[in-house]
C-alpha cells in the first residue's frame, strides 16, 4: 500500500499567498535615469518569495504570528513634503526644532538647530537640487511604529537597518520619538521613528512608492525587528478579525493523537472580500490538518481556535447593551 503524497507547500502557496498577498508581482519598472540594480531596489516588489517553498514558509510564519497575537508593525506614509520649503518644515517638525537628534544615511548625528539648518542646505543643493516651491513630491515621510511597551532602542536599530537596506542610494534623515524623550506636549505612547527620504537618489532615480511597496516595507521592517529580538507581525486587520458570527463544526479528520480538527464554516452571507478571506483560510487549514508534520496539524488547530475566539469576541462587542438601570 502506497501513501498518497499531499502537495502541502503548493496548496499553502496557492491559497496562503492569496490570503496574505504574497504572490510575486510584475517585474519592477526600471528608473528613468539609472539602471543600477541598487537604484531600483526600493521600487520593486522584492524577490525573497521567488519560489513556492519560500512563499509556503512565509504563510506558515504569518499564521504562527497570527495565533500568537504578535505585535503588529505599523509603517505609514505621511504627507509627502513638496519643495524645499516643505522639506524644511518636515525636518524641523520631526527633530522638534533641533531638540531631538536626527541621524542621516551615514549614521552621523545632526544635533541642534544649526546642524539641522546645515542638513537642509545639503539637501537643497546636493545631488539633484530642490526648488523652494514645487508641486512634485521631493521627499517621502515614513512613520515606523510599534505598540506601547516595545523596546525603543530596538525599534530605532531596526529602523536604521531597514533604511540602509531599502534606501541605500538616497539621502535620508531619521529620528526616534518616545513618550519619555519627545518634547511635544502630547507625546505618543508608541515608540516610533520618523524617516524622511529624499525622493531622487544619488544616481538620479526617483522613488515612486505604490501600495505593494508599502506592504513590502512593513514586511522588511518586521524582519529587521525580529533580527533585534522584537516580536513583530504584519497581518492586516481583515485577517485578524471576523465581521459576522461563525459556528463551529467538527469534521472527522483524525490527527495522530486521535483528536478531531475543528473547522469553521460561515452560516451567514458575507461581504465579498471577507468571504474570499475565509475561503482561503478554510483551504489552508484543511491542508495543514492533512500534513504528516505534527507542527502543521497543531498550527491548523491553533488557527481554528484563534478564529473561534475572535468571532466570539466580535459577536459580544456587537451585542446590544442590556438595560442596566434596574
Amino acid at each position: 500500500m502506497t501513501t498518497r503524497m499531499f502537495p502541502l507547500d503548493a496548496t499553502l502557496d496557492e491559497w496562503g499567498s492569496r490570503l496574505f498577498n504574497l504572490a510575486p508581482g510584475p517585474s519592477p519598472r526600471p528608473p528613468k535615469r539609472s539602471t543600477s540594480p541598487a537604484s531600483f531596489r526600493a521600487n520593486g516588489t522584492g524577490s525573497r518569495l521567488h519560489s513556492s517553498e519560500a512563499r509556503a514558509a512565509a504563510v506558515r510564519q504569518k499564521l504562527r504570528d497570527l495565533v500568537r497575537r504578535a505585535p503588529q508593525v505599523m509603517v505609514k506614509l505621511a504627507k509627502a513634503p513638496k519643495g524645499m520649503r516643505g522639506i524644511s518644515n518636515n525636518l524641523t517638525y520631526i527633530s522638534r526644532n533641533g531638540q531631538l537628534d536626527l541621524e542621516d544615511e551615514d549614521g552621523q548625528l545632526i544635533s541642534g538647530k544649526e546642524a539641522v539648518a546645515d542638513l537642509k542646505a545639503e539637501w537643497e543643493h546636493g545631488g539633484t537640487p530642490i526648488p523652494a516651491q514645487s508641486r512634485a513630491r521631493d521627499a517621502f515621510h515614513l512613520v515606523l511604529s510599534m505598540p506601547q511597551g516595545t523596546d525603543p532602542l530596538g525599534v530605532q536599530r531596526a529602523a536604521r537597518d531597514f533604511a540602509k537596506r531599502e534606501f541605500s542610494t538616497h539621502q535620508y534623515a531619521m529620528v526616534l520619538h518616545t513618550f519619555e524623550t519627545d518634547p511635544d506636549p502630547n507625546p505618543s505612547v508608541h515608540p516610533h521613528v520618523h524617516l524622511t527620504v529624499k525622493a531622487v537618489s544619488f544616481e538620479g532615480a526617483r522613488l515612486n512608492p505604490r501600495k505593494p511597496d508599502l506592504q513590502r516595507w512593513r514586511e522588511r521592517f518586521a524582519e529587521a525587528l525580529r533580527e533585534h529580538g522584537i516580536d513583530a507581525s504584519t497581518t492586516s486587520r481583515l485577517h485578524r478579525t471576523t465581521q459576522e458570527r461563525w459556528t463551529v463544526r467538527h469534521l472527522q479528520q483524525e490527527t495522530t493523537n486521535g483528536k478531531t480538527l475543528e473547522r469553521l464554516k460561515r452560516t451567514m452571507r458575507r461581504p465579498g472580500r471577507a468571504r474570499e478571506v475565509m475561503r482561503n483560510y478554510e483551504q489552508v487549514m484543511k491542508a495543514l490538518a492533512q500534513s504528516d508534520r505534527g507542527e502543521d496539524r497543531q498550527l491548523a488547530a491553533d488557527l481554528v481556535r484563534y478564529l473561534s475566539e475572535r468571532s466570539r469576541g466580535f459577536s459580544s462587542a456587537r451585542a446590544p447593551e442590556r438595560d442596566r438601570s434596574r
